[in-house]
């Protein structure tokens, strides 16, 4: 199996207005009561409702950390769509942007010094993002799968990275940010696609991807089952369009779809280096997978069959990617 490491790298009731905010800062001796350990990582705590299955932890906040660092590269921004124009300053109106599941921070933060005329809030369902935040920034707990403290009409950018684990119909989503959002706001999402896939342009593309990397395959198809048994939907990524477009509360939906390699096998320098940081996190989160494997039923020998496989496609097999789909829509 290869390391890890072998490669570079509170709330309101619903409904009430923005401005009344009876918010209390976490104590330092809360904080042990938001997580619980197994096995020696760290995971939200069993009390919470949001059924997000992964740790929370340091190595996981790493590797959120590298696909974060990555995605910006590739997409060459932090967002997509007319977010200059909604978040411009505008007399009389403090502008307000929302991150859910905003993890340690790194996005809420960057985007708040290119916007500091902006009020941003980050919120998670644990406490585990920057303590020390810009003055424009302002982190919350809040789990997502419960209404959201803004009033209706009151934001104008909420956005949602890879969250489709943390709640389990991502329509509630759809509804909150149709809910809260000004005429004209604007919904933000990103997620990765759950399957194996080639670059478009190479022949392995076409057909089925998985003829070429069963194991893959394998692991994806598995994925997809424990996390129905835990009440998640799957896939979503693919569906986000769709859903925003069946909502009818919002206009000019527009889909990007990313690929970034899986491994340096890209003839572009920058190619190469996405790769290799995308192949750490992709083997990381299959290591922060496998407990559930093995909760699920799922015999260790078996296990090890199969991720030894999914090591050797992923080291052996040119043209793999991530496929990541960055969703921008402008509420009606």
């Amino acid at each position: 199996m290869p390391s890890e490491d072998d490669e570079p790298d509170d709330i309101q009731p619903h409904g009430e207005e923005l401005q009344n905010t009876d918010l209390e800062e976490l104590r330092d001796s809360e904080f042990p009561g938001y997580f619980s350990e197994r096995d020696g990582r760290l995971y939200q705590a069993d009390t919470v409702t949001s059924p997000y299955p992964l740790p929370v932890d340091t190595p996981e906040n790493q590797r959120h950390s590298t696909l974060h660092k990555a995605l910006k590269e590739l997409i060459e921004n932090n967002y997509i769509g007319p977010v200059q124009e909604v978040l411009a300053l505008q007399e009389g109106q403090q502008k307000v942007a929302i991150d859910l599941g905003c993890g340690i921070g790194e996005w809420v933060m960057e985007m708040a010094k290119e916007f500091p005329q902006v009020s941003f809030y980050g919120l998670d369902v644990v406490p585990i993002a920057n303590r020390y935040p810009d003055e424009n920034v302002q982190f919350e707990l809040h789990d997502i799968t419960e209404p959201l403290r803004w009033a209706n009409s009151s934001v104008d950018l909420l956005h949602a990275r890879a969250i489709f684990m943390t709640v389990r119909d991502y329509s509630v989503i759809v509804q909150e940010a149709a809910r809260i959002l000004k005429p004209g706001g604007i919904f933000l999402s990103g997620e990765w696609g759950q399957f194996p896939a080639f670059h478009p342009v190479l022949p392995e593309a076409r057909g089925n991807p998985g003829d070429h990397v069963p194991g893959l395959d394998r692991f994806y198809r598995m994925l997809s089952d424990v996390l129905a048994r835990r009440g998640i939907i799957s896939p979503v990524a693919s569906t986000v369009h769709e859903r925003l477009s069946r909502s009818g509360a919002f206009t000019d939906i527009h889909e990007h779809v990313y690929y970034m390699p899986i491994g340096p096998w890209s003839p572009d320098p920058m190619a190469q280096t996405l790769g290799k940081r995308n192949r750490v996190a992709l083997t990381k989160f299959m290591n922060a997978i496998r407990p559930i494997f093995v909760a699920a039923g799922v015999s260790e020998g078996e296990l090890e069959q199969l991720y030894n496989e999914c090591w050797t496609e992923m080291f052996g097999i040119s043209g793999l990617v991530s496929v990541y789909y960055l969703v921008s829509a402008r509420k009606i």
